[in-house]
């Protein structure tokens, strides 16, 4: 066109009336210049085509096409020359056929002035190679009319680029407010999906084999994604040596950069996936990595394209930028909450969605032991998906579920669960239940109503149901999750923080959220050797805070004996784990139950776990001894009139001095000696402890040296 836009052709007038470019009034003088026209087309395409090879920006894309498509632009280019000169061009058409042909320019990545370069050396060829004279009123309506046509071809630009700005304004809000990984990728699709630029797009990432898997994919690709997935010959992967890791999402991954494949038709890269994708109408495709700076991909996303030009206009590749900059932040946010998730094939995660809505969902139950009884008066709700012959743990397919299956979810297991406790009471047994509240559900208001229908339609006493919250789920960006419990809590039901630990609370959560029970995640409870005194004082503090809370506490993943005595020791108020049970399916309750045994813990411990609780409270109890100076001068006066030598006896302690049996801390310390003494191998492990605690106090070296020795003997089993 012009090399500015302030330079129109001659005798131009951007606002003409519509009255003075089209009409029969022109008729004679514009047939006449068409004739013309058609007289030098050969040689004003060739003026054309020679003057688009040298536009630095665009030339790239120009190269890419095909043969075929070069000839599609030439003829396009001829036409478009044609209706500007026609008689019968409406002011209609002109705007329709205008902002289409700027549309497909846009879309391709063509510079805008490049073009408005190349129509000014058309319109110098029109002038070369026809009468100015002879054609002067005919060239002046040309020219105004061609005016029109870069107005409309830019209007075109801006309209799309204006609608690069809401989808990049959408994601944004996206990638702040959404809470899992299927929801990010699923809502992503829909947005770009649906952007007038876009063919199609899909997200996806390789498997463990490195193979690349489709993960969510817009319905006007679902066929080309289809035809990829389920074709060896076709498969895409991550590796570098292989043929079919060098198309743009192979080199994606392995680089962390966008890959833009111009022309599927052209690119040698594009060769194995050729004839698939032109059968499908996809021409070009640009791939973007999720990935913060430095770091592997996360994920990554394609757009395809049904014209070539992959995305690589300047603001096609200023949009890129962002997109990526905003979903790889939305990825980590999600992945530092939730963990990372495995790769899921949109054909898996379908079938998953189907089976959530079939008798393929199954609510399994694991009891929960009350340690004060020693029996079981409580079940949790644990959802199982059945695939065949197997059934998927939740750890499995939670991934995969969006925020509409999570309501599915729910609705079914808590039907579920409150249809089966109903069953069991009416076989004399009267458990309670409890059941896992996913994190949409304080910000979706189904759930609520979902739990108040349910409790109503099973008449279920809302005190025997107990709802289950990650520590993270409540609190949520631009959430109130204190209120939001509260409505929950007003219908009269319990409420459990789920997996304490694992997450980042804080006392100020803790304090402020209306949870009724804690629950110390398993992760907590994995005892690695010469560690477990720090573990159990992990527990043991934390069951106190639960305490001082006025909650209840659950500890989970108890798996043997030895951690259910040491925890019963610490105060826990119930227990969760293999060692109790395994989760089972709901017609074994009741034969479990009639045969279940009484498993109330000793407070005199056998293990070496428990023995290490016991020594735990001792120390502790000792500190405070300490942070009071009267019983501790009194314990230091009995110390020292014992003469340094064998741990004194109740007794002789008494005889000493009858008033340190008063004192409750000294009471305390005097029947931890004793106990101390009875379980060691060896008399003088806790000797030297206790010396080391009166003389240089439970920080000094020469304590932390004995305590190391005598949970050594402990756990090595020298009682």
């Amino acid at each position: 066109m012009f090399t500015q836009a302030s330079e129109a052709p001659p005798g131009s007038v951007p606002g003409d009336d519509e009255a003075q470019l089209y009409g029969p009034t022109w008729t004679d003088a514009l047939s006449a210049l068409g004739e013309a026209l058609q007289q030098h087309a050969a040689d004003i395409d060739k003026r054309f085509y020679e003057g688009v090879m040298r536009l630095p920006k665009s030339r790239h894309i120009l190269e890419a096409l095909s043969k075929p498509e070069v000839e599609r632009l030439r003829a396009q280019q001829t036409r478009s020359l044609y209706a500007l000169a026609a008689p019968d061009l409406t002011a209609a058409t002109h705007r329709a056929t205008a902002l289409r042909v700027g549309r497909i320019c846009a879309v391709m990545g063509l510079d805008q002035e490049e073009l408005i370069r190349v129509w000014g050396l058309v319109f110098a060829a029109v002038h070369r190679y026809v009468d100015t004279t002879a054609h002067a009123e005919a060239l002046r309506v040309f020219a105004r009319r061609l005016t029109r046509e870069l107005a409309l071809q830019a209007q075109a630009y801006q309209r799309l680029q204006s609608a690069r700005q809401d989808v990049l304004l959408r994601i944004t809000r996206l990638a702040w407010n959404t809470e899992s990984y299927t929801d990010l990728i699923s809502n992503v699709i829909e947005i770009i999906g649906a952007h007038d630029e876009v063919a199609g797009c899909s997200v996806g990432r390789p498997d463990h084999r490195g193979v690349f898997r489709f993960e969510a994919a817009s319905e006007n690709v679902a066929s080309f994604i289809a035809d990829i997935e389920h074709s060896r010959q076709l498969q895409i992967t991550s590796i570098d040596d292989d043929p079919h890791g060098q198309g743009s999402i192979g080199r994606a991954w392995r680089s962390g950069r966008a890959e833009h494949l111009l022309s599927y038709e052209t690119d040698p890269h594009a060769a194995p996936w050729r004839d698939v994708a032109l059968s499908e109408g996809v021409r070009s495709v640009v791939t973007i990595p999720l990935s913060e700076p430095g770091r592997a991909p996360m994920a990554v996303l394609s757009l395809y394209s049904d014209l070539p030009g992959g995305f690589t206009g300047a603001d096609q590749r200023a949009f890129i930028e962002l997109l990526q900059t905003l979903l790889a932040f939305a990825v980590s946010r999600i992945e530092h909450v939730g963990g990372h998730t495995r790769t899921v094939p949109i054909a898996t995660r379908q079938s998953w969605a189907t089976l959530l809505r079939s008798d393929a969902l199954q609510m399994h139950y694991q009891p929960l032991l009350d340690i004060r009884t020693g029996r079981v008066n409580k079940v949790e709700a644990l959802a199982r998906l059945q695939e065949g012959e197997r059934f998927l743990a939740p750890a499995e397919f939670f991934p995969a579920l969006s925020s509409d299956d999570f309501l599915e979810l729910y609705i079914r297991g808590l039907g579920q669960a409150l249809s089966h406790r109903d069953r069991w009471l009416k076989s004399g047994i009267d458990l309670k239940v409890s059941v896992n509240l996913p994190p949409s559900a304080l910000s979706d208001v189904r759930y609520f109503d979902a739990t108040q229908q349910a409790l109503q339609k099973y008449r279920c006493e809302p005190g025997t149901l107990t709802l289950e919250m990650l520590e993270t789920d409540a609190t949520l960006p631009g959430l109130d999750g204190a209120r939001e419990l509260v409505k929950f809590k007003a219908l009269g039901i319990n409420l459990a923080e789920d997996d304490l630990g694992s997450g980042h609370s804080s006392l100020h959560r803790l304090r402020e959220l209306p949870f009724d029970w804690i629950k110390i995640d398993r992760s907590i409870v994995s005892l690695p050797g010469t560690d477990a005194l720090d573990v159990l004082r992990f527990i043991y503090q934390l069951t106190r805070l639960g305490h001082s809370l006025e909650k209840c506490v659950v500890v989970e993943g108890v798996e043997g004996e030895d951690l259910l005595e040491a925890i019963a020791l610490l105060g826990v108020d119930a227990a969760q784990g293999y060692w109790i049970a395994r989760p089972m399916p709901a017609q074994q309750v009741v034969a479990w139950m009639g045969n279940q045994p009484g498993r109330r813990a000793s407070q005199n411990p056998k293990t070496p776990l428990g023995k290490l609780a016991r020594l735990l409270i001792w120390e502790e109890r000792l500190h405070l001894i300490s942070e009071d100076q009267t019983a501790f001068e009194r314990l230091e006066k009995i110390f020292k009139a014992a003469g340094h030598a064998a741990v004194p006896a109740v007794s002789t302690l008494a005889q000493q001095d009858s008033g340190c049996l008063t004192c409750s801390f000294t009471n305390f310390f005097i029947e931890m000696e004793s106990l101390l003494e009875k379980e060691s191998g060896d008399s003088a492990l806790p000797h030297a402890l206790i010396t080391a605690a009166m003389q240089n106090g439970q920080r000094s070296a020469d304590y932390r040296l004995a305590r190391r020795q005598l949970i050594d003997s402990i756990m090595l089993g020298a009682v």
